[in-house]
């Protein structure tokens, strides 16, 4: 019992780190801001990180076309993105990876590896800041610094 109880710990601290499929941001404080002033910030933020806006599902959302990020030789990593204002305050990315195999089709990978991570995001923190975004994380990000500050 007390082997596989180690066992278990040994491979805990060995699994990759996952992270939800989304990011939260702040927009600085500007009264009289218009839904449609902040989807052209996004619009502008996106641009200048590489990615390409393109028509999201809805009026109030932006979506991108799909980026490749990694090459695994049967399947490659494509990421596309959703980006939509939340109730004036907030700004909600929604991150899509896929693996794309070399028969065509696609694999949605249901959640986020922390190298991933960094690459999807790493260009669109800096653009999203210039036109003032901030990034607030993820619920499970903001839960856990509130319960280190008690």
């Amino acid at each position: 019992m007390l082997l596989a109880i180690c066992f278990s710990g040994l491979l805990s601290g060995c699994s990759p780190r996952l992270s939800p499929l989304y990011r939260d941001y702040e927009l600085k404080p500007q009264p009289g801001v218009s839904d449609s002033e902040v989807l052209t910030r996004i619009d502008r933020g996106l641009l200048a990180s590489g990615w390409h806006p393109i028509d999201g599902p809805t009026d109030n959302v932006l979506a991108t076309e799909p980026r490749q990020f990694r090459e695994w030789g049967i399947y490659r990593i494509e990421v596309d993105l959703e980006v939509a204002p939340v109730g004036g305050d907030y700004v909600r990315m929604l991150i899509h990876p896929y693996r794309v195999f070399f028969t065509g089709k696609r694999s949605k990978i249901p959640y986020l590896r922390g190298s991933l991570a960094r690459s999807v995001l790493r260009d669109l923190q800096v653009s999203f800041e210039e036109e003032g975004l901030t990034s607030i994380g993820t619920a499970e990000s903001r839960n856990k610094a509130a319960v280190k500050q008690r």
